[in-house]
């Protein structure tokens, strides 16, 4: 189920002073002039904030972890970013393009079925890409489009993996510093282990561009991956870290 109305109507009744103390999401989206929709599954409702560009091919934006935790120790009462590194990234492109929220995330995190396993055990999980597949297809359905394109930041990338066989017309995945084997991240880092969807039949067109100096998902850590995954590309650059860096080569990264 859909439901849409212009981000600006969330923001009546608030003076210009006020803005900054809105989150950074909603500041890129009224900037932006995106459309702010809520998208219901069968188990989450989700966040999804769009550009009103018209074309047949659909690329679907999915950030990372956000906040989960707070400094490594707490879980936090809500893990949507302070800072949405890929809606920063994609608030002004020029083609058709949806951000989709994460169950729980962006508003959500006190709604049905919202658990905080949902954004640190379970964050990668079956219920989660299951999820983010039945949205991405309402989505599709939505603006019509031909084909789809999923671009994943970071554990994103975790997620637009795990999306490859339940997402319609999908033709492509591209990630940006994806966590593309939480179990290697989790035992590098020393991290409590998280469930991640494993499922995986179809092939399509991936690309993964990761940073040399990432120190969060170092390109060792998804060494394996490729090894399963021969016929995915992978791209290493210099001149960035995890979160920052990728400006620049944006548009070569999305195809602008």
């Amino acid at each position: 189920m859909l439901n849409a109305r212009p981000l600006h109507l969330f923001l009546i009744g608030l003076s210009i002073g006020a803005c900054g103390l809105l989150p950074r999401w909603m500041q890129l989206a009224d900037a932006s002039n995106l459309d702010s929709l809520v998208v219901e599954t069968e188990t989450f409702r989700h966040r999804v904030l769009a550009n009103r560009h018209a074309g047949d091919h659909l690329r679907i934006y999915v950030e990372g972890d956000g906040e989960p935790w707070i400094r490594g120790q707490r879980v936090a009462v809500d893990p949507t970013p302070a800072v949405p590194l890929l809606l920063e990234l994609m608030h002004d492109v020029e083609h058709p393009a949806v951000y989709l929220g994460r169950p729980c995330y962006f508003g959500f995190a006190t709604s049905r079925r919202c658990d905080s396993r949902y954004w640190t055990v379970d964050r990668y999980g079956e219920d989660v890409v299951n999820s983010m597949c039945s949205a991405a297809n309402q989505l599709s359905a939505r603006y019509d489009a031909k084909t789809v394109e999923l671009v994943g930041y970071s554990g994103g990338g975790a997620i637009v993996v795990g999306m490859i066989d339940c997402t319609d017309k999908l033709v492509a995945v591209k990630t940006i510093a994806g966590n593309l084997d939480p179990e290697r991240w989790t035992e590098h880092h020393g991290y409590l282990p998280v469930r991640y969807s494993t499922k995986r039949a179809t092939v399509v067109a991936e690309t993964h561009w990761q940073c040399g100096n990432d120190t969060n998902v170092p390109p060792a850590v998804t060494a394996a991956y490729f090894i399963k995954r021969p016929d995915a590309t992978r791209i290493v650059v210099d001149d960035c870290t995890h979160a920052t860096g990728w400006s620049p080569i944006f548009s070569d990264i999305v195809g602008e």
